[in-house]
């Protein structure tokens, strides 16, 4: 009989052990992340919060209208009132454009010197909380020795491209999907010559994460990435926006970037392995529908 409950004893503990083996390889796939699967792709509004995809259901923001272009300025004081004895006062000058040019008559000279006035780095997303502020936490690229970006004029409409960040666990479940999107505001030029950015900022729209996921993005313009892509008499800004990730689990933390090429003109590239990993993905599921479309045609 003690043999029995020894025996059994042992097959239980084998078991046990089995099981706690089972459960900790379970938790390794739960926790790590594929590589292959960290992709960034452009979306529409349509892919946004389509059933099934994992995104926080609502209303979509509006796009960003972006920081003012060119806020109206003060109207001039009005004339003193005249009669007799009251001598006429000379005209306060208008402020206009022409004004700021000539308070920075010098600027014109470096107008191919291209500086970012606002800031370098701010963080978009902290611990899965959209913390970003986009009347303040942005980026311009305009002519050194001007102080503000609204000296420039002639700026367009705030553009805006939006993207779904994403990854997958060793079980090929998405843990974590990020919308978000990229705002600039380009074309801006001092007294004619140029064009130049301002706004140039990154906004969340929502954020999605399995249990035991946290993220973290952070948004960075180097000084080094700033440059002037045009001619010295035709000076055209550019700028690296890159967006840089955590993404924090009990096993580890996986961190890496994706960078945003952005032109005074309105250029905007992507670059990155997240942006060739979502395209190599759209590659292999239009290769899918095609060989499955072939099986399945009937030939008559």
């Amino acid at each position: 009989m003690t043999k029995l409950l020894a025996t059994a004893a042992a097959i239980s503990a084998l078991f046990a052990g089995q099981v706690v083996a089972a459960d900790n390889v379970d938790q390794q796939k739960y926790f790590t992340v594929d590589p292959g699967s960290i992709m960034i792709q452009e979306v529409t509004s349509r892919d946004i919060g389509r059933p099934g995809d994992g995104t926080i259901p609502g209303a979509m923001p509006k796009p960003t209208s972006g920081p003012v272009i060119n806020p109206p300025l003060p109207p001039a004081p009005p004339p003193p009132s005249s009669g007799p004895g009251v001598a006429p006062a000379p005209s306060a000058p208008q402020p206009s454009f022409d004004n700021v040019i000539h308070d920075i008559n010098g600027t014109v000279d470096t107008v191919d010197h291209i500086v970012n006035l606002a800031q370098k780095i701010w963080n978009i997303i902290q611990q899965n909380q959209p913390v970003v502020n986009i009347n303040t936490n942005y980026a311009n690229a305009v002519p050194y020795g001007t102080t503000h970006w609204t000296q420039l004029q002639g700026w367009h409409q705030p553009a805006t491209k939006r993207y779904a960040f994403s990854m997958k666990n060793g079980f090929g479940s998405e843990v974590v999907k990020v919308i978000y999107q990229v705002d600039y505001t380009y074309g801006g030029n001092l007294n004619g010559k140029g064009k130049f950015l301002t706004g140039v900022t990154i906004e969340p729209l929502s954020v999605t994460t399995a249990w035991g996921y946290k993220v973290n993005l952070t948004s960075m313009v180097p000084d080094s990435t700033i440059a002037n892509v045009g001619t010295s008499a035709d000076p055209v800004a550019a700028m690296q926006v890159q967006l840089a990730w955590t993404v924090h689990t009990a096993l580890k933390d996986i961190t890496s970037k994706a960078i945003y090429y952005v032109q005074g003109d309105g250029l905007i590239q992507e670059m990155g392995t997240p942006f060739k990993n979502a395209k190599e993905a759209q590659t292999s599921a239009q290769l899918d529908a095609v060989t499955t479309a072939i099986s399945t045609a009937s030939f008559n």
